[in-house]
């Protein structure tokens, strides 16, 4: 499953400029979002009217805590602007109980099965890397 992943990351830096439509997303995915902060690992069930159901892990690697997290949770699409060319999709999930809500941000690469994002803070100057692969 991690070639998958790092497969999508090429595709997705070498043609930046090109906006690639939304796939549709409903289905099962896998998405793996890395900062220096917070690891996360989630397979979340998306459905066509913008719920989503979710499950996986949450790392901090500075205080060693793993969370493991489940839940409902929300999509929603945001259009291309002028700083970038490509839709920005939000998966929302709220873990019942052990854990506060979180987001993760993907676009799309043009492979249907792929979404990938790299976001660099410049207050922190941190990278947050996401990569989601559809599964079903």
């Amino acid at each position: 499953m991690a070639a998958v992943f790092l497969a999508l990351i090429p595709a997705c830096r070498g043609q930046a400029q090109q906006a690639y439509p939304v796939p549709n997303l409903a289905g099962q995915w896998r998405c793996v979002s890395n900062s220096p902060a917070v690891s996360i690992d989630v397979y979340l069930q998306v459905y066509p009217n913008q719920q989503l159901q979710g499950q996986g892990t949450v790392v901090y690697p500075a205080t060693s805590r793993i969370y493991n997290v489940q839940g409902p949770g929300t999509w929603t699409v945001a259009p291309p602007d002028q700083q970038y060319p490509q839709w920005l999709i939000r998966f929302q999930l709220v873990p019942q109980g052990n854990h506060a809500s979180f987001s993760i941000f993907a676009r799309p690469t043009g492979e249907p099965n792929g979404l990938y994002n790299s976001f660099y803070n410049p207050q922190t100057g941190h990278v947050v890397e996401t990569s989601c692969a559809r599964l079903g």
